[in-house]
């Protein structure tokens, strides 16, 4: 078969690469970005089905929170802004409804009973404006927090978003809009925009500008660390060409499969183009320290690069192995990472094992193959290696293993820990954005929850209403509750006014209440209740607003609501927590039990495949040392330097554990070739022989990945940043622990086979 691409099959295969080459580049750059981050959820059956339900009962809850500070707020130049603004940004197509200081709707008592009034006086210029908004806030705490900070000096705008689902560009194009609007206002105040819906839309952004800045950069760094390693513009341009080939055709299929990227498959483009350099490497080391003596070019290229195939093919097979356990997972995004990252190693096996013998074969048979002049201090190091392994296999695997029970420690340090907002850069519009929201107004996030009674009746007793007081008192007292918010605060203004009470109680018996449920089910403003409960009065919601906290904080904090809850309604009512933010503190702590079966997986389907390519147990126990040990190294550093478990940096273990044991399976089979029985002399000619092309390939993929580390999210760049140190530390292992474990673990027996 490699005769024959070398001779008249050349053309042939090099114009259908082409061909399918230039189809799939079309498809690839019709390649969008996901704007929903709907891959990002998980697909608990039970978790996606509660929150359709709330959905469909009360409406999206991933609003946009905007602020605007001034210094005279309250007075009528402040009012006036709060009201213009209002205005325009509800005339916006796609904003349902503004909850602002100027739409707010208070309860007062009037001729008839209960009426409801704007929050803000008809007249904002009149002058005991500002004095009857203050009498008004004071009597109506429930709006601190929420439309006026404690200062009094920023207001709250919550907007409220159309429901349009299947349209991804809709979120993004309003986002757009509030701040053009904001623009037009910033000479008059200081404006900040937050909120679930704008975190999902700057992701996007970022991931654009990421894939702009890091592909670029990834070919200049890769292509010129190959160029200075081979000294060659040959051994180059052929790695980089398989590498342009494998990302083009990975990315042609993903948009082939219907799928957008995000937050983490923007990671496949510079993982494809770093994994993709390893079979090429491998392919031109063996023809460039081929003996000249075999003859012509075409019997060179196949001596030197046919008995790299096998290694080559399972390397590939093991790395692929490892991220194709990313499948297990229960979120989409993860899936479609560890399937195209799968494939896409695949590919570029495929196309590398071609290409490079047919690139080659175009040199001529005057090629001469010579080792560059620059690998003195490469051969000096491999010497010295080999040489320390073979003398000293004792204390390096002593020392290996006391680095390894030191990474232990670190590892019962890491936190399971997303953080969506503290994910960015610290000089991040969103992230200074939704820090001066959370400081200045209630918390960023929400907490949603939906009460029920078991038997379906509609939660109008004074029994019902009590132990819902009871349970949004207790949850306000939570730490890191910034308030919490549900139909109580309209029913105690509705019992304030009709019986002109000054403080805000719950009425005195089930009659009193009932008629307060008249109101609400005659009131004009249906919308706005149906926010709060169903129509029919028989599921509620509390909302609950929580400052700006990640899922290590958030899920004992949803634990303990839950149980304060359950404890105050009792066994006649249902408690269901939902909302976007749920399901992200219950994705991330999904997704590391789910991470822990993948790199248990990965590491036996990885382990069996080295069973099968040596057919020794001996060998494979072996193997398992080297590949195990730099990945309690990175876990240790994870702890060490308070280095969250997130959707990012879980994926590290299941992917390093395919890679890593890349150099074991080439060191190993070069060493059986060595191997006569004496296996110091087989270990010194394996490390000095093999080891180049070993050091290259894992410099170049640590390398790769650290171009990573300029990303927008802190999971990108401790992924590529870990992952890289993780090759470095594979390859260390590779060249000193796996030959002095093969050092002691054989006699020197003449002639024995491995």
């Amino acid at each position: 078969m490699l005769r024959w691409l070398l001779g008249p099959g050349r053309y042939p295969y090099l114009l259908l690469l082409a061909v399918l080459t230039a189809i799939l580049g079309g498809f690839a750059l019709q390649l969008e970005v996901e704007q929903s981050n709907d891959s990002m959820a998980g697909q608990n059956p039970e978790a996606v089905r509660a929150y359709a339900e709330f959905k469909g009962l009360f409406g999206n809850d991933e609003e946009l929170l905007l602020s605007l500070t001034h210094p005279r707020l309250l007075e009528a130049e402040g009012l006036q802004l709060v009201d213009e603004l209002s205005r325009q940004l509800q005339a916006l197509d796609g904003v349902r409804r503004v909850y602002s200081l100027s739409t707010a709707l208070k309860l007062v008592s009037g001729p008839d009973g209960a009426e409801s009034e704007t929050l803000l006086p008809a007249d904002l210029a009149a002058s005991d404006s500002p004095a009857r908004v203050r009498t008004t806030l004071d009597s109506n705490p429930q709006f601190t927090g929420l439309l006026v900070s404690a200062d009094r000096d920023t207001a709250g705008f919550t907007i409220e978003l159309e429901d349009r689902r299947g349209d991804d560009r809709f979120r993004s194009q309003v986002i757009g809009e509030v701040r053009r609007i904001m623009a037009q206002f910033s000479d008059r105040g200081e404006l900040h925009l937050t909120g679930i819906g704008v975190q999902k839309n700057d992701v996007a952004h970022y991931i654009q500008r990421d894939q702009a800045v890091i592909i670029p950069l990834s070919i200049a760094f890769l292509s010129l660390l190959l160029l200075f390693s081979f000294r060659s513009l040959t051994g180059a341009v052929l790695s980089m060409t398989v590498t342009g080939f494998s990302l083009v055709w990975t990315l042609g299929l993903y948009h082939l499969a219907g799928y957008s990227l995000n937050t983490i498959t923007s990671l496949l483009a510079p993982v494809i183009m770093v994994l993709s350099v390893t079979t090429s490497v491998h392919l031109y080391n063996g023809w460039l320290y081929c003996p000249a003596r075999v003859g012509a070019q075409s019997n060179r290229i196949v001596v030197g690069t046919a008995p790299l195939m096998i290694p080559c093919l399972f390397t590939a097979l093991t790395t692929a192995l490892g991220l194709s356990s990313l499948l297990i997972s229960d979120i989409p995004a993860v899936r479609q990472f560890g399937l195209f990252a799968a494939l896409g190693v695949m590919i570029s096996f495929s196309i590398g094992v071609t290409l490079v013998p047919i690139g080659l074969s175009f040199l001529g048979g005057s090629a001469k193959q010579k080792p560059s002049r620059g690998t003195g201090m490469l051969r000096w190091f491999l010497h010295r290696t080999a040489q320390l392994t073979v003398t000293r296999p004792r204390q390096i695997l002593a020392v290996a293993f006391a680095l390894a029970l030191v990474a232990g420690v670190g590892i019962t340090r890491i936190r399971n820990n997303t953080d969506l907002v503290r994910f960015l850069k610290p000089n991040a519009p969103l992230f200074r954005d939704t820090m001066f929201i959370d400081k200045n107004l209630a918390g960023v996030n929400s907490l949603e929850f939906t009460v029920a009674r078991r038997d379906g009746r509609p939660l109008t007793s004074l029994a019902d209403v009590q132990r819902l007081e009871t349970f949004r008192v207790q949850t306000l007292a939570q730490p890191q509750v910034a308030g919490a918010y549900s139909i109580l605060d309209i029913i105690l203004q509705i019992h304030r006014a009709e019986t002109g009470a000054k403080a805000l109680e719950l009425p005195a018996d089930d009659d009193d209440l009932l008629y307060v449920f008249d109101l609400l089910a005659a009131a004009p403003q249906q919308d706005v209740l149906q926010k709060l409960i169903a129509q029919d009065f028989t599921r509620a919601r509390l909302s609950v607003r929580i400052h700006s906290l990640g899922t290590e904080t958030a899920a004992p904090l949803v634990e303990a609501i839950l149980q304060s809850g359950e404890a105050v309604l009792g066994e006649a009512y249902t408690l269901i927590p939902t909302g976007s933010f749920y399901q992200v503190t219950e994705d991330s702590n999904r997704l590391v039990r789910n991470q822990v079966r993948s790199f248990a997986l990965s590491l036996a389907l990885v382990m069996l495949a080295i069973l099968v390519l040596f057919r020794s147990a001996k060998l494979t126990l072996i193997a398992l040392v080297p590949n195990l040990i730099p990945i309690l190294w990175t876990g240790g550093l994870m702890g060490f330097c308070r280095i969250d478990l997130s959707t990012g940096t879980a994926m590290i273990a299941a992917v390093v554990i395919g890679l890593a044991v890349d150099d074991t399976i080439h060191y190993l089979a070069r060493f059986r070739t060595e191997f006569k029985g004496d296996q110091a002399r087989a270990i010194f000619r394996t490390t000095t022989g093999t080891g180049r092309a070993l050091t290259i390939s894992s410099l170049v993929l640590a390398t790769g990945f650290w171009v990573g580390c300029l990303g927008s999210f802190k999971p990108t760049i401790f992924f590529s940043l870990l992952t890289g140190v993780s090759i470095m530390g594979a390859l260390a292992c590779d060249l000193l622990v796996l030959p002095a474990c093969l050092m002691l673990s054989h006699g020197k027996r003449k002639g024995a086979p491995l």
